[in-house]
């Protein structure tokens, strides 16, 4: 499954949060702010969220709404990518998430620098995590991997050197990364030339 918009309406506005087909950064948020944020994906992919409307592709292309409405989850079919399948996905076949946050990498900081993973190890983890990501969703389909702040306490070159492998690795699984650091937004801002990165800088009316 591929998400592709988060559409919410607040008394100030409506607020869109569009997603890349492969890695999306959402800048400025800080823990609480990123917790918050994985809640609401978690509920609007369910019809949980009053006001909340998530379109997203399903594993055989159709675009699909699913909102909340009257009370009751309401999915609907936008397109059915001509597959001719008219049936409405149940609540076991809405996408889900695969939540990674620094401790599922071993970055604990409490440990010393000479007990923490080293970059191999980090990206042998990765792998790992998106890898079980790709098959999370319902039915064996691709899960959402959502990315809490993981890189935190590395030196700046190593937090660049795993934002590449982790661009690379969202080859097979679209991946949503949720950070505070300014290296990893200054990153961002100069892949998204490359197509395959797309920057949200604040959330801070999302959440």
């Amino acid at each position: 499954m591929r998400m592709q918009e988060l559409i919410v309406m607040q008394p100030d506005g409506v607020v869109r949060l569009n997603f890349h087909n492969r890695l999306t950064i959402l800048g400025g948020l800080d823990q609480m702010e990123r917790e918050s944020v994985v809640e609401l994906f978690h509920r609007a992919m369910h019809g949980a969220v009053d006001h909340a409307e998530l379109r997203y592709l399903d594993a055989s292309g159709r675009r699909l709404l699913v909102r909340r409405s009257g009370g009751r989850r309401r999915v609907s079919i936008l397109d059915d990518a001509g597959s001719g399948d008219a049936s409405v996905p149940g609540p076991e076949d809405l996408p889900r998430i695969t939540h990674v946050n620094p401790r599922d990498l071993g970055m604990i900081p409490a440990l010393s620098s000479e007990m923490a993973p080293s970059i191999p190890q980090l990206v042998e983890r990765l792998i790992g995590w998106l890898g079980r990501a790709r098959n999370a969703g319902s039915r064996g389909t691709a899960s959402l991997a959502v990315l809490s702040e993981p890189l935190q306490s590395l030196a700046p070159d190593q937090v660049t050197d795993l934002l590449y492998a982790i661009e690379r690795l969202s080859n097979m699984v679209q991946v949503v990364y949720m950070t505070n650091d300014p290296i990893v937004i200054k990153w961002a801002a100069e892949r998204m030339e490359s197509g395959n990165v797309h920057m949200v800088e604040s959330l801070a009316s999302l959440h």
